[in-house]
């Protein structure tokens, strides 16, 4: 990839995440075969006609930490070459640099330069839907957690924050008896709407104040880690996105309790009241 790209992208959703708008400059646009090969293997839905941009900084998440990427829009603001990109996907690239994958409108020979400013827009329900269900995640490993006394030696191992396939995966074994229990438990958290916040914390601090800090959190000298802290429940290492209080999930559904070689998953919904939501 070029030279132009020695600049990291700021993640602006990491400090702010009620940014849907924002303006910024285009540091690079490339096609995306002429990606490195690792970073074309980022986009394994790629189609040979489609661009990357990377701007300065950016208020689209990367997907990760289980969460998909958010989508939407950029919009050229330089009069002499008006042109629109339709975010369709968003990743971590190397260096640092946050890559935008999608297409060009009217056509791709409308384009974007260097230096450009740019206009980007989320679209805001989908951003809306994965922070209600991610932050669902954390209130069922949280759930699990207070109920120590009934269901003991439980340690949270992986989560997946997807509309179609959200679940949280721990190490041990948790009976399906105590799905009720869990559920009560998950209801009470939403129901006292519990403030989420979001703090950057030392290693000292996060091992002293986060629930559990895993071993794949990669935690360099001085630098400081987000964590997101459900207030009076807990604190987890994370780097996505969530609501801003716990009534913010909606309806939580617990849909099963399943195990495999002392690994225990719960599956879950999230919808909001009078939705369609799955």
């Amino acid at each position: 990839m070029s030279q132009n790209l020695s600049q990291r992208t700021v993640a602006l959703y990491q400090r702010d995440e009620s940014l849907h708008t924002h303006t910024t400059r285009v540091q690079f646009v490339e096609s995306v075969t002429n990606l490195s090969e690792a970073d074309r293997a980022l986009f394994k839905q790629a189609m040979d006609d489609d661009a990357i941009v990377v701007t300065t900084e950016t208020i689209f998440y990367a997907q990760g930490g289980g969460q998909p990427c958010d989508t939407g829009t950029m919009h050229s603001e330089t009069s002499e070459n008006p042109a629109t990109f339709l975010v369709s996907s968003v990743r971590n690239g190397s260096g640092g640099r946050i890559l935008h994958l999608g297409q060009f409108r009217p056509s791709q020979k409308n384009t974007f330069f260097e230096g450009d400013s740019v206009f980007q827009v989320l679209d805001a329900d989908r951003r809306e839907t994965n922070s209600r269900i991610h932050t669902g995640g954390h209130v069922i490993g949280l759930a699990v957690r207070h109920l120590a006394e009934s269901i003991p030696g439980i340690t949270e191992l992986k989560a997946q924050h997807y509309p179609d396939s959200a679940f949280v995966e721990f190490q041990g074994l948790i009976d399906g008896k105590h799905k009720d229990i869990i559920q009560a438990k998950a209801e009470s958290f939403i129901q006292r709407a519990m403030p989420v916040k979001v703090y950057f914390w030392n290693e000292e601090e996060l091992r002293e104040k986060c629930v559990i800090v895993p071993a794949a959190v990669v935690i360099s000298p001085g630098n400081l880690i987000r964590a997101v802290d459900i207030e009076g429940a807990g604190a987890y290492p994370c780097g996505g996105t969530h609501v801003v209080d716990t009534s913010r999930v909606g309806n939580l559904q617990v849909k099963k309790i399943s195990r495999s070689k002392g690994i225990s998953k719960i599956s879950y919904t999230v919808s909001w009241p009078g939705s369609v939501d799955p």
